[in-house]
């Protein structure tokens, strides 16, 4: 009886312990494990959606596209060059159809020509986001970034464990419980801590960096990011240093509000549940690639979101 007792609680302060130890390990830095993420590649759309998400990944090709003169920007409204709009009406299968852009770009160009002139906002809603999607789960599989069904799941690698340990000895307790015997405790009453020494040890565990709150990065990711922005060229083109940074890591005053115009800033914005609307254009830019907090595909589509 008394092993048993003595194993229940080593049981509980392992899965507890365990917890602990996993969150205190994230906050470790790792300098050299987040440049050898970055050599293994990392261009500027993947800089760009760990940064500051899908919304930030819609800025970064915008930009591109603008220093290339494909998009026009002025006061935030876009509008893509006559040629290419020409270049978009024209066939696939035409010997006329040479364009100067990538099939990605193209699907930027598409939303900039239908929604660029209500400004960039519109433009992110209304991209397609399949391959932004691909990209995020290749940085997932990378370790950079928590899905949104490893933040629900993820804690049971701490809670499960637990529970089945914990329940295993309080079976062997009521088993070997002799009523008669003075001085020993009611088995049973192992069980009233079943719930709560799970709750917590899933509570620490989620309090890992990307498993709570609105940004999914995980502590590798955050290195990453904060060994990018430590380290800016001074001759880098506006399109990488939003990629990085944002709008506000632009030097260029003039390009910025001709792009951004009344945008709101990109940022990781991942929206808890359905309603997404209610966290603004970066949530919801976020939900229609998939990184919903309730495991789901999100509240958007690709065909795009309201305004």
């Amino acid at each position: 009886m008394t092993a048993l007792l003595v194993l229940f609680v080593l049981v509980v302060a392992g899965g507890i312990g365990s917890a602990v130890a996993v969150v205190l390990n994230d906050r470790r830095r790792r300098p050299a494990v987040a440049r050898y993420e970055i050599g293994r590649g990392f261009d500027r759309t993947d800089t760009a959606l760990l940064s500051g998400g899908v919304a930030r990944a819609v800025d970064v090709t915008v930009l591109e596209l603008v220093d290339r003169r494909l998009v026009l920007a002025d006061d935030g409204k876009l509008t893509v060059d006559d040629e290419v709009h020409r270049m978009l009406d024209t066939p696939m299968d035409s010997p006329e159809y040479t364009p100067n852009y990538d099939f990605d770009e193209a699907m930027v160009l598409v939303s900039v020509r239908a929604r660029g002139r209500q400004g960039l906002d519109a433009v992110r809603r209304d991209v397609v986001k399949w391959k932004l999607r691909t990209r995020l789960r290749a940085l997932a599989g990378r370790g950079l970034l928590v899905t949104p069904l490893r933040r629900q799941w993820g804690p049971a690698i701490v809670w499960a464990p637990t529970l089945a340990g914990m329940f295993f000895c309080s079976i062997g307790l009521m088993t070997s419980y002799d009523p008669l015997e003075e001085g020993e405790i009611p088995a049973a009453i192992t069980i009233v801590a079943w719930f709560p020494v799970t709750l917590l040890a899933a509570f620490i565990f989620s309090r890992r960096p990307g498993y709570h709150g609105p940004d999914p990065r995980t502590a590798t990711g955050r290195d990453i990011v904060e060994l990018l922005q430590a380290e800016p060229a001074e001759d880098a083109p506006q399109a990488q240093r939003v990629a990085v940074g944002g709008f506000a890591a632009m030097t260029d005053d003039a390009l910025r509000r001709a792009v951004q115009g009344n945008a709101v800033e990109s940022r990781w914005s991942v929206p808890h549940g359905r309603r997404g609307d209610r966290y603004g254009v970066n949530a919801i830019v976020a939900a229609d690639a998939g990184m919903t907090s309730d495991g789901g595909d999100g509240g958007g589509s690709d065909g795009g979101g309201a305004d």
